[in-house]
């Protein structure tokens, strides 16, 4: 039976509990990730005197976090998003202001060197036009190879921030391992949770979920798993950490990290497995947008540079002689992957238009007396295939599997095959670009990657130095036979002519890009560049709305989060003044059950 000592002294102790969650609450008021805590107060089972039960006091079950499981899993998914975003946005914002400036940017170089065609065209025999056209052309090199350098250092800045981003993964993964441990031992000693190593935990989750979206599960230890999220990949299970890790890319001579995990005592990419967070946004930011916009900057190139060649080819400078490469031709290069037999080094990409169905052409540009097409006809059919070959072209990269006795082509970023447009032994074309592999062996499982489009913006060189080389001349109007100039042979027209350079100016608007399922092109060079700069464009723009969007959620869920798990002060010091005058109340109890006991002890001494 509880007497009214031992009930007061039991209410003291309670009260004297209850004051120090209360003044543990207000110590942490700026405590991150704090959950408020509460004593839960309730009655000692009452004893039962005569034909009643006297109450026995009270006592704090326990102290209580309050919190939400829901909504820190919903904190946590936000948070992924938010960081996502934020990343997302500086990064494509940075790579935006560098290659999609409308400001002394490609287009504007590009549109000088088109002026400058037309120059030459007006003035064909002008030594002062020719040199101005050579010294744009010349700037635009100079502004593609800055261009290309800023890319690269780019390309750096994202490979040095996976690095540490990976570093700043695992240190969390350290942590959480830790504490899920201490929330063990602590649940194996005693019966109360360990109400502020759960906070802490929460709190370092939320800060790993910044870094990497992810998904917790409970375990009936106490332990929480993590595993990647959408990929399913474990991160911490059974409380074993599985470190994820930067390393270079598995081709050779790609400069770029991937991430990296071992998996069933394997090494394996899982870059593509990777998503939110700050690692999430770089990775993306890399595909979707710089990727992307190399390869449609470079394949506008491409485009340009073949154009304008194949274009210079069919004319005649002032000596009479054909024109030869006004630009670098492709030449791209093919990278082997680690552990194959062959080092892609016997691998050729080029800009090489397809002959097979031009009856009887003979002629190999850049063209001589000796190499020239036999007819002014066939060589304007040579001309016509090149355009439509790069009407092809796609703004993509090659991931290339060589299987014994022959060679498959797929989409690196989305993995899709491509079926090539013609095969000759050895030779492949794939999107208007020839791949050839007669100078190597086909070995069974190795690998190759391809990337011409980002090369051609490496290599863009001017290889016309002098301006009586500026092939400004057309074919000889002089028909002697019955079929118009297609019968005659190649010759020049007379001095002064313009019609080949006024024909290359056209390409400032003649749609030669992009070729629909008609095979009817559908931008122009400068459109090229304007469409890109539109998607970069559109991709900053997008990002913009989604992190406003998703910082609004953030905000509302972190609001739900303070009402429900939040220290209010106010409430805090009401509650400290309520659960001081029960604790002063519980003294007098204990007072008054001394005095009456002094009072009965005076009596029987009486």
């Amino acid at each position: 039976m509880a007497d009214m000592l031992t009930i007061g002294s039991q209410a003291a102790n309670t009260y004297k509990q209850a004051l120090d969650v209360t003044s543990h609450n207000v110590a942490n008021v700026s405590t991150e990730g704090y959950s408020r805590q509460r004593a839960e107060i309730s009655s000692n089972t009452p004893s039962l005197i005569g034909a009643s039960f006297n109450g026995g006091g009270s006592t704090v079950d326990s102290i209580l976090r309050i919190q939400s499981d829901y909504i820190q899993t919903q904190l946590n998914s936000s948070n992924s998003a938010v960081e996502r975003y934020d990343q997302q946005l500086s990064l494509a914002t940075q790579v935006e202001g560098v290659i999609a400036s409308n400001d002394e940017g490609v287009q504007e170089f590009m549109q000088r060197f088109f002026d400058g065609l037309q120059n030459v065209a007006n003035n064909p025999t002008s030594q002062t036009s020719r040199q101005m056209l050579l010294d744009e052309a010349g700037n635009l090199e100079t502004h593609i190879g800055n261009l290309a350098s800023v890319l690269d250092d780019t390309e750096e800045q994202i490979n040095s921030q996976i690095s540490g981003l990976m570093t700043e993964i695992n240190d969390r993964l350290d942590t959480i391992q830790q504490i899920n441990e201490e929330v063990e031992r602590a649940l194996n000693t005693g019966t109360q949770p360990p109400n502020d190593l759960l906070d802490q935990r929460d709190q370092a989750i939320l800060e790993l979920s910044g870094y990497i979206d992810i998904k917790t599960f409970p375990q009936e230890d106490g332990g929480l798993d993590i595993f990647t999220s959408p990929g399913n990949l474990p991160l911490l299970a059974d409380n074993h950490k599985t470190y994820i890790m930067a390393d270079l890319s598995p081709y050779q001579d790609d400069r770029r990290m991937e991430i990296y995990m071992s998996i069933g005592g394997q090494k394996q990419m899982i870059s593509d497995r990777i998503s939110g967070g700050q690692l999430g946004a770089v990775l993306d930011v890399r595909e979707n947008l710089l990727d992307q916009a190399q390869n449609e900057l470079g394949l506008t190139l491409n485009g340009f540079v073949a154009a304008i060649n194949w274009q210079h080819y069919q004319g005649y400078d002032l000596e009479g002689d054909a024109g030869g490469d006004f630009f670098q031709s492709l030449s791209a290069t093919a990278m082997s992957a680690k552990g194959n037999i062959e080092d892609g080094s016997g691998i050729t990409v080029t800009f090489n238009p397809d002959t097979t169905a031009l009856t009887g052409l003979n002629g190999t540009p850049p063209y001589t007396a000796a190499t020239q097409p036999d007819t002014y006809g066939e060589k304007e059919a040579y001309l016509q295939q090149a355009l439509s070959e790069i009407g092809q072209m796609q703004a993509r990269d090659y991931e290339i599997r060589a299987n014994g006795t022959g060679y498959e082509f797929f989409d690196y970023k989305t993995g899709a095959q491509i079926t090539p447009d013609a095969v000759n032994g050895d030779v492949y074309k794939v999107d208007g670009l020839e791949f050839d592999f007669s100078g190597q062996t086909n070995n069974d499982g190795d690998k190759f990657l391809v990337k011409p489009h980002q090369e051609m913006l490496e290599q863009f060189t001017t290889i016309l130095q002098n301006p009586n080389d500026v092939a400004a001349r057309g074919q000889s109007p002089v028909d002697t036979g019955v079929a118009g100039l297609d019968d005659e042979t190649p010759a020049p027209a007379a001095y002064g002519d313009n019609v080949n350079m006024a024909n290359m100016a056209s390409f400032a608007s003649q749609k030669i890009l992009l070729s629909d399922e008609n095979g009817e092109a559908t931008l122009n060079i400068l459109g090229g560049y304007s469409s890109m700069a539109s998607n970069v464009g559109m991709y900053v723009r997008g990002t913009e709305i989604q992190l406003t969007a998703q910082q609004n959620v953030y905000n509302q869920i972190m609001n739900q989060r303070e009402s429900l798990s939040g220290v209010s002060l106010d409430e805090e010091a009401a509650n400290l003044i309520r659960f001081q005058q029960a604790y002063e109340a519980s003294a007098q109890i204990i007072s008054t059950s001394q005095s009456i006991f002094q009072t009965l002890l005076s009596v029987v001494r009486g």
